[in-house]
């Protein structure tokens, strides 16, 4: 494409960008918004662990079940 095509080209239909609600969504539902970001110091091998088990949603679900005990 030559530097005349470009500056001919007529904008999109608006894709790209960072839009509302864009990209892959949570294993459980929840959405960015609904949470606050943790850090924790793991080794390689625990990292690979956390995934396995399923990352952030099966932290979540293990806080909520420890928590629920007491009910």
């Amino acid at each position: 494409m030559n530097s005349t095509t470009k500056k001919n080209r007529k904008p999109g239909p608006g894709r790209g960008g960072k839009r509302e609600g864009a990209g892959r969504k949570s294993p459980d539902g929840i959405t960015l918004a609904d949470t606050v970001q943790i850090a924790a110091r793991v080794t390689p091998e625990q990292r690979g662990r956390f995934l396995k088990l399923g990352g952030s949603a099966w932290l979540r679900w293990i806080i909520d079940r420890e928590f629920d005990k007491g009910k």
